[in-house]
């Protein structure tokens, strides 16, 4: 009777650890329960000069673009790039950098992250610096004193014409006026100075920053002809921060998208 238990109880034992082993190899079968990822927005992957702040070089007398009221750099371009650091979650704080050393400056790095300066994309400025998608449309114009008999750039031949050092106008000026008498300023609003003084007969200039110039009437000056160039300016950025011209065109676009953009153009180019 002994043993009969005793063998029972062994087979019972048995039996059960069966089971147990069984409901184990069951349980190895089933996936492990995992936790939903997180996804977390990536992070930045571009330099900035100043962390959390976009710096802009800028030639800051260049309106409606950019000028300075004060200590204040105001107009289209600073208005756009405030619209396009808020998509991107940062300050923008604009320097003066004269238009002709805008690029070198950017290229050698540790002052500012982009250029934002009326400047025409150019197939030769691209050899040099990216740009970003085009956000302006522009021609060149001939400006002169209001009731110049001067009307095209066939009369300029031998005239003294005055130009921005290192713009499309200085560029268009030796091409299709060569027997000109160029004389280069450093911004334009000294090469206006220059023809209200009459120290030029003419300002070969970006049309849309002569229009703005010339409707003062206090100035006295008038655009004589507009020259159809089809130029599209953009925001310059090092070749070296390809992250950055990615954000800022990403950024652009989401201020188009909006209205903003609308808003800021009419704002400025808007006829009133």
């Amino acid at each position: 009777m002994h043993k009969s238990r005793t063998l029972l109880s062994i087979l019972l034992a048995v039996i059960l650890a069966m089971a147990l082993f069984g409901l184990a190899g069951c349980a190895s079968n089933e996936p492990a329960p995992t936790t939903p990822a997180t996804t977390e927005p990536a992070a930045a992957t571009f330099t900035l000069v100043t962390p959390g702040t976009l710096t802009v070089g800028s030639d800051t007398s260049f309106p409606p673009f950019e000028s300075m009221n004060g200590n204040v750099a105001e107009g289209f371009d600073v208005d756009l790039m405030g619209a396009i650091g808020k998509e991107m979650g940062l300050n923008v704080v604009f320097l003066t950098e004269g238009f002709d050393t805008l690029i070198p400056t950017l290229k050698a790095g540790g002052k500012f992250d982009v250029i934002a300066s009326g400047m025409t994309i150019k197939a030769d400025r691209q050899k040099e610096i990216d740009f970003s998608d085009p956000y302006y449309d522009s021609n060149q114009s001939i400006a002169m004193k209001t009731g110049s008999t001067l009307a095209s750039e066939a009369d300029l031949a031998g005239k003294k014409i005055g130009v921005q050092s290192g713009t499309t106008g200085e560029e268009w000026t030796k091409q299709n006026v060569p027997d000109a008498k160029r004389v280069p300023f450093k911004t334009a609003t000294e090469a206006f100075a220059a023809l209200q003084a009459g120290n030029v007969d003419a300002v070969i200039n970006d049309l849309p920053v002569t229009v703005e110039i010339v409707k003062d009437p206090a100035r006295g000056l008038a655009i004589v002809k507009e020259i159809p160039t089809g130029e599209q300016y953009g925001f310059g950025v090092s070749k070296d921060n390809p992250e950055l011209l990615k954000a800022i065109n990403d950024a652009l676009a989401k201020v188009r998208a909006s209205g903003e953009y609308q808003t800021l153009y009419d704002k400025y180019f808007a006829i009133k």
